[in-house]
């Protein structure tokens, strides 16, 4: 349809990873920091993410109307950025991933921006937005709308699974893709729980698994969709890993079950927040996993607690991130780090050690062991916590107390306590 008149109805200090159900905005994956620069007068050019995974999905190409070349929206102002991004969408858009986020990146000046509309919470009538640039990802905007408000109408049709979003005169029908939860569930194992399909933004289709025995998340490669991208393969059997050509995407190749397991993801694509960042923020909105999470994560308890679908409590806006695999810069080293870890045992065991969440470790310091970090100054601040997450100390955290704990330092150096401080 056309852009028409409507007439009818982060993370914690300390490496445990949070995602931003608001403000995780995925950008555009290997783009040019710097866009180039559109002629004068010319129409903004916007690459969606619905054209990359529609081709995926083996799905009609969207169809556009022409774009009116005088358009360009203030960056500050999130409503006039909806109603901008509502008259360039497609006639009948569609939001693939399976939280609900359509994902879209363009130049603006001297911006490039990414970022997404977010319908996870279109149940109760409402909308998001958020978005930032691409070269300063703290340059960011957000906010919600409601149903009447502000000029903004909101019309969900549960049956259909679509949603009519409307600021002023222009308007789109989006359609909700469900096939990420329709394919046939793989064959489990004995203390596997299915938990649900995924349609990640970088167009593939996992299954995400829950192993009881071992109190641990896996993502699998599922039946819900297209070949992604060619994957080049390393190793032999029966530890063989394919990196995927485009997204980078690691999964080790388990012959017993035939199954795929996402394994690693590059911590690039993960630090500039793009369409291969991973799938943590693409599980359901409404999965009622508290008690899955609980086991998992036990540090979710000692942070203030988590709803029924994993939202923090005391942190609104946020949830946890569901994110077992390592992330990487080499993947030579990645390989030379996780095949010893691999088997062809017939369970989960063959992969389960090179999946292991370091977060999960996070304990308070009244109950960790003696031998780890347990400083009260340094609580905010586990011991076994990535390095990447550490660009600045937590606000309690008193540097002086630990002088050989450095903010920047890296994660095989966090595993006890230093010897000195």
């Amino acid at each position: 349809m056309a852009a028409r008149s409507w007439r009818s109805g982060v993370r914690f200090p300390g490496g445990v990873a949070l995602m931003s159900v608001l403000t995780a905005c995925s950008g555009p994956g290997s783009t040019p920091l710097s866009p180039p620069v559109p002629a004068a007068g010319a129409p903004i050019e916007i690459e969606w993410n619905e054209t990359r995974l529609a081709r995926i999905m083996g799905d009609n190409p969207p169809r556009f109307d022409d774009p009116s070349p005088a358009q360009t929206p203030n960056f500050d102002s999130p409503r006039e950025m909806l109603r901008f991004l509502l008259s360039r969408a497609p006639r009948d858009p569609i939001v693939y991933p399976s939280e609900q986020y359509y994902y879209y990146t363009f130049p603006l000046g001297a911006r490039k921006v990414s970022g997404n509309i977010r319908f996870a919470d279109v149940e109760s009538g409402t909308v998001s937005i958020g978005y930032f640039d691409v070269g300063n990802s703290d340059d960011m905007r957000t906010a919600e709308f409601r149903d009447g408000k502000d000029g903004v109408t909101i019309g969900y049709n549960a049956e259909r699974h679509e949603v009519d979003l409307i600021v002023d005169d222009v308007g789109r029908r989006f359609a909700l893709d469900r096939r990420a939860f329709q394919h046939e569930r793989p064959k489990l194992y004995p203390g596997e729980e299915y938990v649900s399909g995924i349609r990640d933004e970088s167009g593939y289709g996992l299954d995400l698994i829950y192993y009881r025995p071992a109190q641990q998340f896996y993502y699998v490669t599922g039946g819900s969709g297209g070949p992604v991208e060619n994957r080049s393969g390393v190793g032999a059997q029966p530890r063989l890993l394919e990196f995927g050509d485009r997204t980078r995407y690691c999964f080790f190749y388990h012959t017993p079950s035939r199954r795929y397991v996402l394994v690693g993801v590059h911590r690039r694509e993960i630090e500039l927040n793009t369409w291969n960042d991973g799938p943590f923020d693409q599980v359901p909105p409404r999965l009622p996993i508290k008690a899955m999470l609980e086991e998992a994560y036990p540090y979710v308890k000692h942070v203030g607690g988590i709803d029924d679908h994993g939202n923090f409590l005391a942190r609104p806006g946020h949830r946890v991130a569901i994110s077992p695999y390592r992330e990487y810069v080499s993947g030579i080293k990645l390989e030379q780090e996780i095949l010893p870890l691999l088997s062809d045992v017939d369970s989960p065991e063959a992969w389960l050690k090179a999946v292991y969440e370091p977060k999960r470790d996070w304990r308070p310091p009244a109950t960790v062991e003696p031998r780890t970090h347990s400083n009260s100054a340094s609580s905010g601040w586990p011991a076994n916590h990535w390095g990447q997450s550490s660009r600045a100390w937590p606000e309690s955290h008193q540097a002086r107390a630990s002088r050989r704990w450095p903010p920047n330092h890296e994660f095989a150096s966090s595993r006890v306590e230093p010897e000195s401080r």
